[in-house]
C-alpha cells in the first residue's frame, strides 16, 4: 500500500510539474512521501515464537522497523541469545528472492539462500498462487556448496513446505537457523 501511495504521489508531482506548477508538485511529492512512511509505520514488526510442544524453542524477531531498503530478522534462543541475522533486500523481490544469513553482529556472512532460478521465480510470482507445481524451491548455500533446500513445490512423493538439510549441515550451520529461515520463507510468501 505504501508503494502504491508513493507511485501515485510521484506521478501526481510529475503531472503538476509538467503543467508548470512547481509548488503544488513539491507539495504533492512531500505528502506522498509522508503518507507512504506513515503507512509503513502502521505495519507491526514480525515476531515469531516457535514452540516444541509447550516449550519455546526459537524466536524470530524483526530487527529493522521498516522493510525498505532491507529487512533484518534476529534468530534468538528462548534465553535471548542471538544466533544469526537473516536479511533480505526489497530489490530481491523483483527477481529471485534472496536471503543472507550473517553473524548476530552482521559483520560476516555465514550462508545465503535463493530461489532455484529466475524463470522459476517469475513463474511462482504469476502462477504459483494458483497451483503448487509452479512454486520455486529455495537453495541454501555456504559459499558455493548447497547444504539444503526449502521445498515449496511438491516433490516426487508429493511432499512440500519442508526443510531438507544435508546430514553434515550441523557442523556448517546451526539447524535452528535453517528452521528460522524456512519459517520466514514459507510463512512470508504464499
Amino acid at each position: 500500500m505504501a508503494g502504491i501511495v508513493a507511485v501515485a504521489g510521484v506521478a501526481g508531482a510529475m503531472f503538476l510539474a509538467a503543467e508548470g506548477r512547481p509548488l503544488p508538485a513539491i507539495v504533492a511529492a512531500m505528502l506522498a512521501v509522508f503518507f507512504a512512511l506513515f503507512i509503513a509505520m502502521l505495519v507491526p514488526p514480525t515476531n515469531v515464537h516457535i514452540m516444541e510442544g509447550d516449550v519455546p524453542a526459537l524466536v524470530v524477531a524483526q530487527k529493522s522497523r521498516f522493510v525498505f531498503p532491507q529487512v533484518a530478522y534476529s534468530v534468538l534462543t528462548p534465553e535471548g541469545e542471538s544466533l544469526a541475522l537473516i536479511r533480505r533486500s526489497i530489490v530481491s523481490r523483483l527477481g529471485r528472492n534472496r536471503w543472507k544469513i550473517t553473524t548476530p553482529e552482521g559483520d560476516r556472512q555465514i550462508a545465503d539462500a535463493g530461489e532455484e532460478s529466475l524463470g522459476r521465480a517469475l513463474m511462482r510470482k504469476f502462477a504459483g498462487k494458483f497451483h503448487r507445481r509452479w512454486e520455486s524451491n529455495v537453495r541454501i548455500r555456504i559459499g558455493y556448496e548447497a547444504i539444503g533446500w526449502i521445498i515449496r513445490r511438491p516433490d516426487d512423493k508429493g511432499e512440500f513446505d519442508l526443510l531438507d538439510l544435508s546430514a553434515d549441515t550441523g557442523r556448517l550451520l546451526d539447524r535452528r537457523i535453517g528452521v528460522a529461515l524456512a519459517t520466514l520463507v514459507l510463512g512470508g510468501e504464499p
